[in-house]
């Protein structure tokens, strides 16, 4: 993967930082602490669904790595569907990449494009896939109001075993993300 200058210095800085706060304190870490040692990015998170999908009432996407639609439940062995800005070589981070979303606690793994470029700031943007077949526009639109975030936290490559909420985001018509999350 090919970073920005910016972004790779801002990953090892937020890495290094890390070393140094865990080495400091003289103890073990949880996979949390490691994790967020290993490259925190600050994304801008928002959903896409069933209903927005392109072409709408569908599950397609453009860069099937494990799953051959849009899916996912969240867990490191099965992890849900993300779109990043990009199409095909200009795609912000290759189909494959994975990030751990401790916000939501799912991990994802990038299997679509399309997605707009993120705001000044962010360091990348996500387009998390809800599912929502059944649900209605509204419904699923109001969901991912509720997880968007322009500044939400993201571990690139994150190790096995964090915390996780398996499940799709949207199912049973339920949003279904962490109470008090922190967006």
């Amino acid at each position: 993967m090919k970073l920005s200058g910016r972004l790779r210095r801002r990953a090892v800085s937020g890495a290094l930082l890390g070393t140094v706060l865990l080495a400091a304190a003289g103890c073990g870490s949880t996979a949390l602490e490691r994790a967020h040692a290993r490259g925190q990015l600050s994304i801008w998170l928002t959903g896409y669904s069933w209903q927005d999908n392109t072409p709408p009432g569908s599950a397609i996407v453009s860069h099937p790595v494990l799953h051959r639609e849009a899916g996912g439940t969240g867990t490191f062995a099965d992890p849900i569907t993300v779109a990043v800005s990009g199409h095909d070589a200009t795609m912000a981070w290759p189909a494959g990449t994975r990030f751990y979303l401790p916000s939501v606690k799912r991990y994802v793994i990038v299997e679509d494009s399309g997605a707009s470029k993120a705001p000044s700031g962010a360091d990348g943007h996500l387009d998390m896939w809800i599912d929502g077949q059944g649900g209605t526009k509204t419904d699923t639109d109001d969901c991912m109001d509720q997880m968007t975030s322009e500044h939400a936290p993201a571990v690139i490559n994150p190790p096995v075993g964090l915390p996780v909420l398996a499940g799709p985001i949207y199912a049973h018509n339920t949003c279904n993300i962490p109470p008090n999350a922190d967006f």
